[in-house]
């Protein structure tokens, strides 16, 4: 009969396999488990692979032997689910088999724990073997115990607790076959996460390395933060953090090419630009051969265009707009010339705004157009639905650009709006874009630099300065 403190025992076990998120370690527990429920001496499960038996997890108490289990390997031969063996036999048919003394049956194959028993000096007796299935009565394994014992003598697996053992490895199958539909569930997000960065990266040969960059460096810092107790980021927050940081400019597959990857300010512009100058030169010098210009006013209508030209070459490639382009641009925007083709401006508004840019390559409009991939990025992942495990990766990741005071894109959210894990990415997805070395349009900034913008940034009340100053300090380790 089971005891009341049997069922207690049982109950027990079943919820803490059932909390159990680790695989390996579950594996582990459902043979200790069967083997303290049975009150047996030793125990063996196997994981069915292909058409093999592989050893898993081996345990003789009396012989001091536990190998196997978590992180390890166990060096014996797998067993072919076709040969004749116990093992094998229990996992073909999927049926119980339960022995008093293997020496004196005759029904079954007992070659491999004989010859154990002639290796070790052990002695096997009674034997339950059971195989581990699935919802849809699929092998996932074989477990074996070996020895039950009662007043410290070997006695037979009762029929009693040959039916709880079931129990236990019929829930276990289940709790197993969960595990890995949830880990199959976990691979697919995954793949669906690098699918996505490898789409975006595509789209750019400027920031191709960005997203890997930022989300490995948000997983370093997370290490170093935990290693140095500083606060504690559980391994869930670490794990969302680090999918946030793959999926964070998932929103700029929206944007348009021409904005997302315009190199310098007269991009696409400049070769019309330089003909339309050398086309005003022609004119100039046809007006000088019909004698309409004196020499002295041919010469510096000519040097005059060839100086924009140069200038305006300079300023495609130049990263800010100093004080003194500005005023030039300025005697330029109403200059023009009456050719033959019709009235020839300097500059056509287009190419007015994109030369006036004070910093970088986008105009006022291109860079609303990419903080736009924000909103992209959010309304993308509103449509995954992530469950209670990834619930905070769309809050991450559409947050990345906003700053603590407010000043950030794109809702100008302040405090306690930002959650820490925010707080990280936006650091992080700062420091990566300042340090980059794959966009031509800049240079990469020298790391020690890199920081002093951020703890600028911090200063002004925009980044949270405990976390600044905590991303200085492992500088050497982040790169």
């Amino acid at each position: 009969m089971i005891l009341n403190k049997d069922l207690e025992k049982i109950l027990n076990i079943t919820i803490s396999m059932s909390k159990e998120v680790d695989y390996a370690k579950l594996l582990e527990s459902i043979l200790e488990d069967g083997m303290d429920l049975s009150s047996c001496d030793a125990g063996t499960l196997y994981l069915l692979k292909g058409n093999k038996l592989e050893f898993f997890f081996m345990v003789t108490k009396s012989l001091n032997v536990r190998d196997g289990g978590v992180g390890k390997e166990i060096e014996l031969p797998p067993v072919d689910i076709n040969s004749s063996s116990v093992s094998a036999l229990c996992a073909r048919t999927k049926r119980i088999i339960n022995v008093e003394d293997v020496y004196s049956d005759t029904k079954y194959n007992w070659e491999g724990p004989k010859k154990y028993d002639d290796l070790t000096g052990y002695h096997t007796e009674s034997v339950l073997v059971l195989p581990l299935l699935d919802r849809d009565k699929n092998v996932l394994g074989v477990m074996q115990l070996i020895n039950a014992t009662q007043f410290g003598q070997v006695v037979p697996f009762s029929k009693d607790i040959e039916r709880v053992i079931y129990s236990l490895a019929s829930l276990s199958g289940i709790l197993l076959n969960n595990m890995s539909l949830y880990d199959n569930i976990k691979d697919l997000l995954y793949s669906f996460v690098g699918a996505m960065v490898k789409a975006i990266e595509s789209r750019t040969p400027y920031n191709a390395f960005h997203t890997n960059n930022v989300a490995r460096i948000c997983g370093e810092f997370v290490d170093y933060i935990n290693n140095h107790q500083i606060m504690e980021i559980s391994p869930d927050d670490k794990e969302q953090l680090i999918l946030a940081a793959m999926l964070h400019d998932v929103g700029k597959m929206i944007i348009p090419n021409e904005v997302l990857n315009k190199a310098t300010r007269f991009e696409g512009l400049l070769d019309k630009m330089l003909l339309r100058y050398d086309l005003i030169k022609s004119c100039i010098e046809t007006k000088y051969l019909k004698n309409e210009l004196t020499g002295s006013q041919y010469n510096n209508e000519m040097i005059f265009i060839d100086n924009v030209k140069s200038f305006m070459i300079r300023l495609n490639d130049a990263s800010f707009l100093t004080e003194d382009d500005k005023n030039y641009i300025n005697r330029l925007k109403d200059k023009s010339y009456d050719t033959e083709f019709g009235k020839l401006n300097i500059l056509e508004p287009k190419e007015l705004e994109n030369a006036l840019i004070e910093k970088g390559t986008l105009t006022k409009e291109e860079r609303k157009e990419i903080e736009k991939h924000v909103v992209y990025t959010s309304e993308i992942l509103n449509e995954i639905n992530f469950g209670k495990k990834y619930s905070k990766v769309k809050d991450i990741a559409s947050k990345h650009h906003e700053y603590l005071n407010g000043t950030g894109y794109p809702d100008h959210l302040i405090g306690d709006d930002l959650s820490l894990l925010v707080r990280i990415i936006t650091i992080v997805d700062i420091y990566e874009s300042l340090i980059s070395t794959d966009r031509p349009y800049k240079k990469p900034m020298p790391t020690p630099k890199a920081l002093s913008i951020l703890k600028e940034m911090a200063k002004e009340g925009k980044l949270d300065p405990q976390l600044v100053d905590i991303f200085t300090q492992v500088k050497g380790d982040i790169r």
